[in-house]
């Protein structure tokens, strides 16, 4: 099973933190990690540590991954 065959990416952003939602958004509106960090004020060391739980609590390896799945998701939903 590949990254795109995870299921529910949009029912699984439930399970994430408040600051990991709010960077998983930024990240699908293709911010870079150091752009994230400049607009919650907070380190891009920080940045990369959230994108490491939201990865491991999506079961996906990495942003790419995330966006593909919320769209997919958007799609099958909607």
């Amino acid at each position: 099973m590949n990254y795109v065959e995870k299921a529910n990416t949009l029912e699984s952003i439930d399970n994430l933190s408040k600051r990991e939602k709010q960077i998983a958004m930024k990240i699908m509106e293709g911010l870079p990690n150091k752009l994230i960090a400049c607009q919650l004020f907070i380190s891009e060391r920080t940045v990369k540590f959230h994108c490491a739980n939201i990865y491991r609590k999506l079961q996906i390896r990495n942003r790419h991954a995330l966006i593909a799945n919320y769209y997919r998701d958007l799609v099958i939903y909607a």
